[in-house]
């Protein structure tokens, strides 16, 4: 239940907001990234929308 509900709130975020098409421009000055800047983005942006503080309370 819990994933269908993230699924359905980033969806829901994605066609306000446009965030597909907003952070696929996103670039940085990185050579050879193992991680994508985008990929990046959407974790940090999901993690601000749910008021996430730190990532190390996704450790507990």
């Amino acid at each position: 239940m819990i994933k269908r509900h993230i699924r359905r709130m980033f969806s829901y975020f994605s066609k306000i907001y446009y965030l597909g098409e907003e952070v696929k421009r996103l670039k940085d000055g990185r050579i050879k990234p193992q991680v994508e800047t985008s990929t990046i983005a959407v974790i940090v942006l999901f993690a601000f929308i749910c008021g996430l503080k730190s990532f190390n309370r996704l450790e507990r």
